[in-house]
């Protein structure tokens, strides 16, 4: 069933969400609430009218048409369950989703649909036209630290020991407006050329200040031997909790959601780097002590980092350089709009184009 926003039982869809195995963070309605206001949803109840599965619709309108599309900082969206759908109830999802979108920009599912449903997707979409295969990349961290760095590229390491010599220094923040230079680093190097809207930092300090409040973040700037602020990362904490063939599994990841640095020219930026390996050591040794305290015959723990990969190349590389694997996802992109409709989309950008000019 299509929801409507002003129809979605808010407590019911997060109690949905947090007891699904494909949990994260980016389909609680209150996160969805700043990334896209007007969201809607698909929703299967039960007898009860409990919300058994749900599906996150970011909706926008213009020229009348609504349409989907990818919000910013939500890397993952897609089905999620409190209970393991079948064949023809997750392509009810997908059929649901042609049905009701003639236009949908790059929607993304999430890894465990497409660990569970890859053939599902390519018998509904296309994958030469509709079907676009993405990945992030996780680093799981319920290895010992040296373990774990043993899997870095042998370029990586040489890389951290050198910038250890620079005597970097990670200092967490935590008002909300300390978000403010991370972006700035990220405008002036990047630019708004990637498509980031205008938007994009007011989006990002909300979030920041909700995640704050709810203890799911954690922003560090990184300073010189110079006392020069030279980067900053931005951290959020997504938990799961589910059941599975009587096992409860207990998952904390890692995001690795904004990061930007203060590059000069010609002068590479090592910081980052530098204090990923800083944050992959001290997350290793939390979970050494908080899994002694939480030790349980029936619930398995895990640890992981998500870098939130972007699909340029050398972003890939770079995350993979720490030993991280690959976790493919699918992405919805199509436009089945009537020619008609297009051409008069196309005219419109051309008129404002020209006035604009």
């Amino acid at each position: 069933m299509h929801f409507k926003h002003h129809q979605i039982d808010k407590k019911k869809w997060d109690k949905c969400i947090s007891s699904s195995k494909e949990n994260i963070i980016y389909a609680f309605s209150w996160y969805l609430d700043q990334v896209s206001p007007k969201w809607e949803g698909f929703v299967l109840e039960d007898e009860n009218n409990e919300y058994i599965a749900v599906m996150p619709l970011p909706t926008k309108k213009k020229y009348g048409i609504s349409f989907l599309q990818v919000p910013l900082f939500a890397q993952q969206l897609g089905v999620f369950s409190i209970k393991k759908l079948s064949t023809f109830e997750f392509k009810a999802f997908l059929f649901l989703l042609q049905k009701r979108f003639k236009l949908i920009s790059n929607y993304p599912f999430n890894t465990t649909n497409y660990e569970e449903f890859e053939i599902e997707f390519e018998e509904v979409f296309d994958k030469n036209t509709a079907l676009k295969k993405h990945k992030t990349h996780h680093l799981s961290l319920n290895k010992e630290y040296s373990q774990i760095r043993q899997d870095y590229k042998k370029d990586t390491k040489y890389r951290i020991n050198q910038a250890q010599k620079q005597n970097f220094e990670a200092v967490r923040k935590t008002q909300n407006d300390d978000i403010d230079l991370v972006f700035d680093f990220f405008e002036k190097n990047v630019s708004l050329k990637n498509g980031i809207s205008s938007q994009a930092k007011q989006t990002l300090k909300t979030l920041f200040k909700i995640l704050k409040e709810r203890g799911l973040t954690e922003l560090f700037y990184i300073k010189n031997n110079q006392n020069e602020i030279v980067s900053g990362v931005f951290f959020v904490k997504s938990e799961m909790f589910y059941q599975e063939n009587n096992q409860n599994y207990c998952t904390t990841k890692w995001i690795y959601l904004f990061n930007a640095a203060k590059k000069k020219e010609n002068q590479k930026d090592e910081s980052r780097r530098w204090f990923l390996d800083k944050f992959i050591q001290e997350k290793r040794s939390l979970i050494i002590v908080n899994n002694f305290e939480k030790q349980s015959k029936s619930t398995t723990y895990e640890t992981v980092l998500d870098f939130e990969s972007a699909q340029e190349k050398s972003v890939v590389r770079f995350y993979e350089s720490f030993g991280s694997k690959e976790k493919p996802f699918f992405v919805v992109d199509y436009n089945k709009l009537p020619f008609y409709t297009k051409a008069i989309q196309y005219l419109i950008r051309i008129i404002r184009q020209f006035i604009s000019k």
